[in-house]
């Protein structure tokens, strides 16, 4: 079952990704569109952990939400920002390298124990997600240093959002109370960084239109929501040296949508890749 469930948190959160990078494409402010992803996701985990009987805050909850809110937020951020002076297609792949210390943790840190063939598929899945996003075409130049900084600094607060979870299992604490502190901490800096931005727009005299990014954002929210929670219920059954790579498959989905919808060309050995990944989760399940 947790296999599914890994399998299903890459598809659902592969849309909240897609829709993140539409928003960048229609050129939407960032921080009203963050405010209306942690909004709705907030109420989501809020709405689930009522559900289920587990709203309550203590001490190490709020830590996690801490951790899990913060990985979340500034990873993209930082993430963003390297877009800025860096190649997109030789910051992904590096970025994604967090899965890798995530399976490293299951592996090493939690004693997980997992056969030969599902090693090759989780190396085929890492290959196939830091090949993907590779553009021959690409000017591979490093337009300022601060880009190594801002990589480096991106992958480990997503290793904090994803490897979070893993933690927090293990540490006895409901993940879901802990993704609802997480996405409240977002929610409160997205918040903080829209007002911000407001001040400076109305001093400035510059028009501010920022309803349909948070509109946006509050349906990106959904499914950031379904994902992170699929996710954390594949992480309480499921090891995570093997779920989280499953769960990072999402950027795969990603590709296919911008292909289709985006009109965004893909090489042949990005089709090949995206072929090949099928075999790879198939070694997964062996």
């Amino acid at each position: 079952m947790w296999f599914i469930l890994a399998l299903l948190s890459a598809v659902v959160f592969g849309f909240s990704s897609f829709f993140m990078k539409v928003n960048s494409f229609w050129q939407l402010p960032l921080m009203p569109f963050l405010t209306g992803l942690y909004t709705s996701g907030s109420l989501g985990f809020f709405g689930y952990a009522l559900m289920e009987g587990t709203l309550h805050l203590s001490l190490a909850v709020l830590l996690g939400g801490v951790m899990v809110g913060a990985g979340s937020a500034f990873g993209n951020l930082l993430y963003m920002k390297a877009l800025n002076v860096g190649p997109a297609s030789l910051s992904s792949p590096l970025v994604n390298t967090n899965i890798l210390l995530i399976v490293l943790l299951g592996l090493f840190v939690y004693g997980e124990q997992i056969g030969a063939v599902q090693y090759a598929g989780i190396g085929l899945i890492m290959a196939a997600i830091a090949i993907l996003p590779l553009d021959p075409k690409e000017n591979f130049s490093i337009k300022s240093r601060a880009w190594y900084g801002f990589i480096l600094t991106a992958t480990l607060f997503m290793f904090f959002r994803n490897g979070g979870l893993k933690i927090t299992e293990e540490a006895g604490l409901e993940n879901t109370p802990v993704l609802l502190a997480g996405y409240l901490l977002g929610m409160v800096y997205s918040l903080y960084g829209w007002h911000r931005k407001k001040q400076q727009q109305a001093r400035s005299g510059a028009p501010v239109h920022t309803g349909k990014a948070f509109s946006w954002g509050l349906v990106t929210g959904i499914f950031s929501f379904g994902g992170m929670q699929l996710y954390a219920a594949a992480l309480r059954e499921g090891p995570a040296s093997i779920v989280s790579p499953l769960f990072a498959a999402h950027a795969l989905l990603v590709a296919v949508l911008s292909m289709l919808y985006l009109q965004e060309r893909i090489t042949r050995y990005q089709a090949v890749i995206l072929a090949v990944v099928l075999i790879e989760i198939v070694f997964l399940r062996l």
